[in-house]
């Protein structure tokens, strides 16, 4: 009986998915070129987090199938450990986006270049994940004998719920979500948080009237109920945020920041780090992210945590955490339930499961990798080009306006 509690398992596929991503490095010309110019980020130790948070999340939903395939009920690990794997690494995912966008606002304050900002989202969210929602459809309808059995007006509303990051069953098929382990109710709380970044940069930094505060906070409200209209958005999960506020104030304090680089504040974070995911069963709550946001704070401030943040593998698998993150559950899914059928083995017996998994946890990484280098970074960078499209026509039109003048 494979013991699910067992920390052998994450340390295996770990190596597996950090051996595999070493070697694409050396053969593979495009990253050590993507590498060179991504290590000049201020914020470099944050993109080897990255890594180990997205993989972490593979790791933990991983054993949520284990467990279902053993028990036909889809809970959380029974370990704090591998529960923290999915629950930690999306609170300081939180935290990560918290930090990076809070911290731009207030060092460009009202020069913040909103246009921009919204373009390089929908340009950073979609380019990924519409070929993944594409995917998901197909396979609904290939299992489905390629029948539509909802109206047309149903299934266009489906498309439209999938096209903002929900997940109804799509043409009867139960529990459509479960293709990619649910995962893309996250993006609901970032694109929360991107759409309440102007008013509350309005509330906490440009500091207006009262009057423009409380229509603003109006708007936050407004907008916590818009998108939590079919799933409810949690507060406590809207927490983890804060911890990334809170280290971009931190890190705006040389003196803070200077402590945050001393081996014992490493030693400190670390502690803080295996504190939640040793003693906790849930990462959303007050003490946990107190915890949480010490370790993230540590990790802003530029520590490398005695090494594990700096190798050049681990700064890949964190280049390339969103694709890791997005299509680990689709690929979880087809090792376990369409390739054991076609090679002729029983996902449900531990040697096959392990085995299947581990092959995963490589190929998770050549996928994602793939799909980073021919999807998400060519997206990026359209996204820039559009920018500056429409910046030098805005300026051509200014410099219309006053030749008319």
């Amino acid at each position: 009986m494979m013991k699910e509690t067992n920390p052998l398992f994450a340390l295996g596929a770990y190596a597996l998915a950090i051996v595999t991503a070493a070697v694409l490095v050396r053969v593979v010309p495009a990253i050590g070129r993507h590498l060179q110019h991504s290590g000049e980020s201020r914020f470099s130790s944050i993109d080897g987090l990255r890594g180990y948070l997205a993989f972490g999340v593979f790791i933990h939903h991983s054993l949520i199938t284990w467990i279902f395939l053993q028990t036909g009920v889809v809970d959380f690990p029974p370990s704090n450990f591998y529960s923290q794997l999915g629950q930690g690494s999306v609170a300081l995912f939180f935290m990560i986006t918290g930090f990076l966008f809070w911290g731009r606002l207030l060092q460009q304050g009202r020069a913040f270049d909103w246009q921009a900002f919204a373009v390089s989202r929908i340009f950073r969210l979609y380019p990924l994940y519409l070929p993944l929602m594409l995917v998901v459809f197909i396979t609904v309808f290939y299992l489905q004998g390629w029948q539509l059995l909802d109206s047309t007006p149903e299934f266009i509303g489906q498309v439209l719920r999938w096209l903002s990051f929900d997940r109804p069953d799509i043409n009867q098929y139960p529990q459509s979500g479960m293709l990619i382990s649910n995962v893309t109710w996250t993006l609901a709380y970032e694109v929360f948080f991107y759409l309440s970044l102007p008013l509350l940069g309005l509330v906490f930094i440009y500091r207006g009237s009262w009057v423009q505060v409380v229509l603003c906070l109006i708007g936050v409200y407004t907008l916590y109920q818009v998108i939590g209209w079919e799933h409810s958005l949690k507060k406590h999960f809207i927490a983890a945020f804060l911890g990334g506020v809170a280290a971009a104030y931190w890190v705006r304090r040389p003196n803070l920041v200077a402590w945050g680089k001393t081996p014992l504040a490493g030693i400190i974070a670390l502690l803080a780090l295996l504190i939640v995911f040793t003693l906790f069963r849930r990462s959303f709550s007050l003490f946990p992210l107190l915890l949480l946001t010490l370790f993230f704070v540590v990790v802003a401030s530029g520590h490398q945590l005695f090494g594990a943040l700096k190798p050049r593998c681990i700064r890949w698998l964190g280049e390339i955490s969103y694709s890791t993150y997005l299509l680990h559950g689709l690929l979880i899914w087809a090792m376990v339930h369409r390739v054991p059928p076609m090679i002729g083995v029983d996902a449900n017996q531990p040697l096959p499961f392990l085995l299947l998994l581990a092959a995963s946890s490589s190929l998770l990484i050549v996928i994602s990798s793939l799909s980073f280098l021919l999807i998400e970074k060519p997206g990026m960078n359209a996204g820039k080009r559009f920018t500056q499209w429409l910046r030098d026509r805005k300026k051509q039109q200014k410099g219309l306006a006053a030749q008319q003048r």
